[in-house]
């Protein structure tokens, strides 16, 4: 007996992987796709002819079950799998809407009166309608979307928060033993297998002799359901608002702000999203690089078919390699169909002030700013940001925690995250991954923040770099209270107790 198991997202077929040994008769193979990947999947592994069943979820069962023969046994949405949803989207504060199949819509909505819960919900009758459906939502203002893999991956795609209705593991057992039921009863001997619908493999950019700091996606390489950090309503907005434009943006902030993301996201709802994406780590290009290879790798990616250039750390290029830039880019804005994102740590004017950004690349880059403060000053949604991130935890590793009660909420509120939104994941990362229930102590949340304080504490106290002239030791002490300060100008020149221009003459 073989069966094969497709899971639509990364956590359930975690979660099957992690039962298989409850069925070590059975020949179970468990791989990851989704409504569009999953037929594509089944003519890969040749299933008509290695298969006696499958078993998938929601919209994958449909897309598959037009290109084979092979018996497919559905995972079905249980009143377990709606409980934790509930509890999942009880922390948001927004306003939010279930969105799904008539018969899971219908179980939602019964169970969650009986709870307690009053959420709205909507039905979708066809897959082509769900893009529809969210696009008017959003303009009715609705903030979270709750729903099956495609209603999340679209949602997504469209700049909308969604939390994926995800499968617990009663689901998994009762689709699996479902499936072996079904193959004791059907014949060994199978039919004629008949002509599948072709699909065509996506073609990715292969390249040889590609520098190490650069990367090329293709568009469907990245999507706002493949970034997993969470961001304050707040910031997600701000990259909304300020994406959907062709004019070159800069985003500067913090590190740990993940400005990588933000740039990805930027991609992602930018007017060049179908195309190519070109990522220059510039932090890693050599003093001595020839940047003519460079310029002919952006332009046979770039010039014909347009697409997004995206010039990551641009603060941490050497001079000469941003004179080279410059040329490269003076070239590419004559072209309306590229756009040009570049992220940098400190704020613009900081850059150029003390030489790590020339006046000629901001003139080109600085004219559209998405500015992240740090994490400290939107901890007032921390609540969403909890809630968001754990739905994500599941989609990715089944983490199957549904909140964090309301003293451990209350203590993320009122820490400082001196580093930001990646220690805001970490510290979630761990208290889920060692949760033994459903929600999350509070004193769990209280131990886990006094080890991030006391490392934090140490840490500062390692010594500054002394090597150098006098100018450079007392740029990288001034470079390291800023950073303390949260890059708030006022705040240095009264701890220093300096005037604002000697703050900017210092700097230079």
């Amino acid at each position: 007996m073989r069966i094969l198991f497709i899971a639509p997202y990364l956590g359930l077929k975690e979660l099957a992987q992690s039962i298989l040994d409850e069925y070590s008769d059975i020949h179970i193979d468990v791989y990851q796709g989704n409504y569009e990947q999953g037929p594509k999947l089944l003519k890969k592994l040749n299933a008509d002819e290695k298969y006696d069943a499958i078993i998938t979820r929601g919209g994958t069962v449909e897309t598959c079950r037009k290109v084979t023969t092979t018996p497919i046994i559905e995972i079905y949405i249980n009143a377990f799998d709606i409980l934790r949803i509930l509890k999942l989207s009880e922390g948001y504060d927004g306003k939010k809407i279930f969105l799904a199949y008539p018969s899971i819509v219908n179980s939602f909505k019964q169970l969650s009166e009986l709870m307690g819960y009053y959420i709205e919900s909507q039905c979708y009758f066809e897959h082509k309608n769900i893009s529809s459906i969210i696009e008017n939502l959003k303009e009715e203002n609705y903030e979270l979307i709750i729903g099956d893999n495609m209603v999340y991956e679209t949602a997504q795609k469209l700049g909308i928060n969604s939390i994926l209705l995800t499968s617990g593991i009663e689901s998994l057992r009762s689709a699996i033993d479902e499936a072996i039921r079904l193959c004791n009863a059907l014949s060994r001997d199978k039919k004629q297998i008949i002509e599948s619908n072709l699909y065509i493999e996506d073609q990715k950019i292969n390249e040889d002799n590609i520098d190490k700091f650069v990367r090329i996606f293709n568009a469907n390489e990245i999507s706002p359901s493949f970034i997993d950090t969470v961001f304050p309503k707040t910031i997600s907005s701000q990259i909304s608002a300020l994406s959907d434009t062709s004019l070159p943006t800069i985003i500067t902030g913090e590190d740990g702000m993940c400005k990588s993301d933000v740039g990805y996201l930027c991609f992602c709802y930018g007017p060049q999203k179908r195309k190519s994406l070109v990522c220059i780590s510039c932090f890693s290009v050599p003093e001595n690089y020839n940047y003519d290879l460079l310029e002919n790798t952006i332009i046979k990616h770039l010039w014909n078919e347009g697409g997004t250039l995206f010039l990551e750390d641009i603060d941490q290029l050497c001079i000469e390699g941003q004179k080279q830039i410059i040329n490269i880019l003076k070239k590419l804005t004559k072209n309306c169909n590229v756009k040009i994102i570049a992220s940098s740590e400190l704020p613009v004017e900081i850059c150029v002030s003390s030489g790590k950004l020339l006046r000629q690349l901001r003139s080109i880059l600085d004219e559209v700013r998405i500015e992240l403060m740090p994490l400290k000053y939107y901890t007032n949604e921390i609540n969403n940001m909890i809630s968001m991130y754990l739905a994500k935890l599941d989609v990715r590793c089944a983490s199957q925690v549904v909140g964090i009660n309301k003293g451990g909420i209350n203590l993320l509120s009122d820490y400082d995250w001196p580093e930001n939104i990646r220690q805001f994941m970490r510290v979630i990362n761990q208290l889920a991954l060692t949760c033994n229930g459903s929600y999350i102590a509070q004193t769990g949340v209280k131990v886990a923040l006094k080890k991030e304080h006391d490392n934090h504490k140490y840490a500062i106290l390692v010594p500054i770099d002394l090597s150098g002239s006098l100018k450079e030791i007392e740029t990288r002490i001034i470079k390291h209270i800023m950073a303390e300060e949260g890059m708030n100008q006022v705040k240095v020149e009264k701890r220093l107790e300096i005037g604002h221009s000697t703050l900017w003459r210092k700097l230079k």
